[in-house]
């Protein structure tokens, strides 16, 4: 008998199955940037709006998605529930050891591994469409702190700062609720110890609309693929993804106090 602060029992997630919860978002995504961006510059839809919108809506739609899948299989909305079916558990003890390392491998080994974005976007295959921004762009991509985002400049606009901080939010809390919170428990009952490289492997694929980061976003993906399984645990996930992600964030503040260099 299951009380109402039981989760559900979970059902095994067949390859084909993963393959289709990995590929639809991801196809969604590709949509949003390759077709609903330029068709919303021909628009006149100012570039700020336009990108943000169209790059956080299927952001929004996986963190949709996830909690959707939670209550089709019969759980309450209730925060005991939430927290045992998404496995947002505390970080202690060697949790942190992991976690730490899961930062350095994660946020390192993607900087170490952004030229062969560039190297490969030299190529028609992977080559970004030029309406793109430079702040996803690896043939344009300017270092240093920007004094502008987005055609928009950034020197005392909060709101900008405020505006990115919730895509960001639909972002890490859309990908890890439903990637490693909602399908990741699924998986390990079909895969066993292979969980983590299958799962690891469909999420560096699913940013297959980034297709020039591939190569760069294999640390992550496969890493924290590793210790979300190691440590049952949804949390690390969460920390390492605002760690990587939330560079921007800082970067942006930065150019919104006005640090120049």
């Amino acid at each position: 008998m299951i009380t109402m602060h039981q989760a559900m029992p979970l059902k095994p997630m067949p390859f084909w199955m993963s393959l289709l919860f990995f590929g639809i978002p991801s196809l969604i995504t590709s949509l949003s940037i390759y077709v609903g961006i330029p068709a919303l510059a021909r628009a006149g839809v100012p570039l700020f709006v336009n990108f943000l919108l169209l790059t956080g809506a299927p952001l929004a739609l996986l963190l949709l998605s996830a909690f959707v899948a939670y209550r089709l299989e019969g759980n309450l909305f209730t925060w005991v529930q939430l927290k045992e079916r998404f496995r947002l558990k505390p970080i202690k003890g060697k949790d942190w050891i992991w976690t730490l390392g899961l930062v350095v491998v994660s946020v390192g080994g993607y900087i170490l591994l952004l030229p062969t974005a560039r190297w490969l976007a030299s190529f028609p295959l992977f080559e970004p469409p030029t309406y793109l921004p430079a702040a996803v762009n690896p043939r344009v991509m300017e270092a240093g702190i920007p004094t502008d985002f987005l055609g928009l400049p950034l020197r005392g606009q909060w709101w900008i700062l405020g505006v990115y901080f919730l895509v960001l939010c639909f972002n890490i809390f859309g990908e890890e609720l439903w990637w490693r919170g909602y399908i990741l428990p699924r998986q390990e009952i079909q895969y066993g110890k292979w969980t983590w490289l299958i799962h690891g492997v469909l999420w560096d694929m699913f940013h297959v609309f980034w297709k020039w980061n591939l190569i760069a976003l294999l640390p992550p993906t496969l890493g924290l693929s590793f210790v979300a399984c190691r440590l049952k645990n949804t949390t690390p996930g969460i920390i390492v993804h605002w760690a990587n992600n939330g560079l921007g964030l800082f970067i942006l503040l930065l150019g919104v106090l006005g640090v120049t260099g």
